[in-house]
């Protein structure tokens, strides 16, 4: 039937299942985007973005010899293919051990992602753990937020640390813990030296109603919430010590010039 297409027809195709493509991974659809790609492959045996998207569609599927597979068609096809050879040395590094694989498999809460203002953020984690390490999480895994002391560490599904929550979101998310929320989360990014988390609130505690986990900068856009270090509070013992929201400004998501965490105990506030 494909050999009755006309050059113009497969061209066609291709840009269509190509935007349906990267519109599945989006989604994160990845059943459906290994069908999507190798309806391309059947048509473009040579095209390497196809491989690449086959690969990350096999990856995220947990399918790492089918994934490998796929990568290493890429570099044939294209040896300086920094993508295919990015993924293939993480692939390295993942123990084929599917009891571990299957025990790292967590169904992700909608509520993860919850669009309402205030409810979520992302942030880069600090103190990441070993390549070896993050090689075993993917894109999309639900993780553990973990309090130890002062800190809160990310945790995947089989326990292993994956990083920590800077220090001044991690404080205010303690003192909202503190008072009652909730608060889940998963991988948004992933790479060798970046991972991002997405925090969403799952619960917010009937003392905290009015109190917004995550205030939100002019234009919409969620501004991680920390505080300067020296207004770092770890006297938790105030149980009338409520969060203000009041007390933001606007800021950009890679500065670090946020405004500090006023509380209703206290407000001698550094200008």
């Amino acid at each position: 039937m494909t050999q009755a297409l006309s050059a113009e027809e497969k061209a066609r195709l291709k840009k269509q299942w190509t935007e349906l493509a990267i519109q599945q991974a989006l989604a994160s659809q990845w059943q459906e985007a290994v069908v999507t790609n190798k309806n391309i492959l059947n048509l473009f045996p040579n095209e390497a973005e196809a491989y690449n998207r086959l690969g990350k569609a096999y990856r995220e599927l947990g399918m790492y010899a089918e994934a490998r597979e796929a990568y290493s068609q890429t570099l044939k096809l294209n040896p300086n293919n920094t993508i295919a050879r990015k993924n293939l040395e993480q692939l390295a590094l993942i123990q084929e051990d599917q009891a571990r694989i299957n025990a790292a498999t967590v169904a992700i809460d909608p509520v993860i992602f919850n669009e309402e203002p205030g409810k979520r953020t992302t942030t880069d984690l600090i103190n990441l753990a070993e390549p070896q390490v993050l090689a075993r999480v993917s894109t999309g895994e639900k993780v553990q937020l973990e309090r130890d002391g002062h800190a809160i560490y990310v945790h995947s599904a089989t326990g292993e640390r994956i990083g920590q929550i800077e220090p001044r979101l991690a404080n205010r998310l303690i003192t909202l813990m503190e008072h009652g929320n909730r608060y889940e989360a998963a991988i948004s990014t992933l790479d060798n030296n970046h991972v991002r988390v997405v925090i969403s609130e799952s619960y917010q505690h009937p003392s905290m109603v009015g109190t917004v986990s995550f205030p939100a900068q002019a234009g919409g856009e969620l501004v991680r919430p920390y505080t300067k270090d020296s207004m770092l509070r770890y006297d938790r013992d105030e149980e009338d010590e409520l969060l203000s929201e009041d007390e933001y400004y606007e800021g950009t998501e890679d500065s670090d010039e946020y405004s500090d965490l006023d509380f209703e105990s206290g407000s001698d506030v550094e200008e």
